[in-house]
């Protein structure tokens, strides 16, 4: 099994995929990666199966600090300036709930770690545990409860968004990865 780790995307931009994303992902596989998982964009991107494996398009921001976006040591009119740069370039403003230190766009609070489990056959079988970054900044697994739910929500509708057709099913607090089925084929 080969897991590709890739350092890709456009930054703090929700359900947007860059030119090149999907086509290196897809390069990865076919090289003979068993799963591609990406970061960088400091938000969810969306899941994808690609010839029956998982491309996470970018997990978000599961543990980010930086003060790249707010400077903690700036005074108040250089903060002031940072943050309508930061509205002009990416086009949001914080979520006032949490420290100034994590200047994310606020749906970067949706976070996934994702699962690869391979049975003894060889067989391998793709899923997510959602998670959400609390006020303090971290992050939690969340399974299946209210806020779990809500992530892998999430997950599906900017993988919609994306143009994927993948499906997402829970087994217990594991989201599944699956192709989506057929038209009038529901499980």
């Amino acid at each position: 099994m080969l897991v590709v780790a890739l350092h890709k995307g456009l930054v703090h931009t929700p359900a947007e995929l860059a030119a090149y994303e999907t086509e290196v992902a897809h390069a990865a596989i076919d090289a003979g990666a068993t799963m591609v998982v990406a970061h960088h964009a400091h938000i969810l991107r969306g899941v994808e199966l690609y010839r029956g494996r998982a491309v996470f398009h970018g997990l978000g921001n599961f543990v980010t600090v930086t003060d790249a976006l707010t400077p903690a040591s700036a005074g108040i009119e250089e903060q002031r300036r940072w943050a309508e740069r930061r509205r002009r370039l990416f086009g949001f403003d914080t979520d006032p709930a949490m420290p100034s230190w994590y200047p994310f766009h606020p749906e970067s609070r949706n976070t996934a770690i994702a699962v690869l489990d391979v049975d003894q056959d060889g067989e391998a079988r793709f899923g997510f545990i959602p998670c959400w970054i609390d006020e303090g900044g971290r992050p939690g697994p969340h399974g299946n409860d209210e806020r779990g739910r809500a992530v892998a929500d999430y997950i599906r509708s900017i993988s919609a968004q994306e143009g994927f057709d993948t499906d997402f099913a829970w087994e217990g607090d594991i989201v599944r990865v699956r192709p989506a089925p057929e038209q009038g084929e529901r499980p």
